[in-house]
């Protein structure tokens, strides 16, 4: 018969692939779940401790089985933590390696490891690269072999496009404080190459049924990127 400390630890261990593969089907802010996760856990821990809800003891069974729950959450707890500083290191290097590209010619960029990825002459401009690079180390976006993938919501890629391409800015009313997309100088929005780049359909109709309208939610976070 399998003993408790053993069905304990394979249920945290459970727990911890649960939560990676939800945070990785979902597309959630990588360091953000773990960090709070981890957090949660070493400090829930304490807690119980402290309260005397857990016991561990060598005598027992059960207290075995506190025993080595706590060690298996502990461990999964410093895991996820550290996996969460290590994919953070890795999107801001990947973001700064973006925007020093953008300094040289685009002719002499061909040794970069971001030339798998290539912008038309339409998106290649100095704000673009700038914009990206930012938002790959804020986690919005993050490249996958030969375009980049949006990690937040369809809208909220419209209206940084928008901005980037056809100058679209947010206006705030002077009553109640509503911000409003409201459509830039530029008429002609690269949808079609917009929608090759980041792997997604009608990034044009996204954009054109919300122009003139209430900026999305979330907007404010593709405003600090223009900052």
């Amino acid at each position: 018969m399998i003993s408790l400390p053993f069905r304990v630890a394979c249920i945290l261990i459970a727990g911890f692939f649960i939560v990676l593969i939800v945070t990785y089907t979902y597309k959630f802010n990588n360091r953000k779940v773990f960090w709070g996760v981890g957090l949660t856990t070493i400090v829930s821990i304490l807690i119980l401790l402290g309260l005397g809800i857990l016991r561990p003891s060598w005598g027992t069974e059960t207290g075995m089985a506190v025993i080595v729950g706590i060690c298996t959450a502990i461990g999964c707890a410093i895991t996820l933590i550290y996996a969460a500083e290590y994919l953070h290191q890795k999107k801001q290097t990947k973001g700064k390696n973006i925007a020093a590209t953008g300094n040289e010619p685009l002719q002499e960029i061909t040794d970069s490891e971001h030339d798998k990825i290539t912008l038309s002459p339409r998106l290649d401009t100095e704000l673009a690269r700038k914009i990206f690079a930012k938002a790959i180390e804020a986690g919005y976006m993050e490249e996958v072999g030969s375009h980049y993938e949006w990690i937040l919501n369809k809208v909220l890629l419209a209206y940084m496009c928008g901005r980037i391409y056809c100058e679209d800015y947010p206006e705030k009313t002077k009553y109640d404080d509503k911000v409003f997309w409201m459509p830039g100088r530029v008429e002609l929005f690269p949808g079609t190459e917009l929608d090759k780049l980041f792997n997604m359909k009608d990034l044009t109709q996204s954009r054109h049924s919300r122009k003139n309208k209430a900026a999305p939610v979330g907007s404010e976070k593709i405003d600090k990127l223009f900052e």
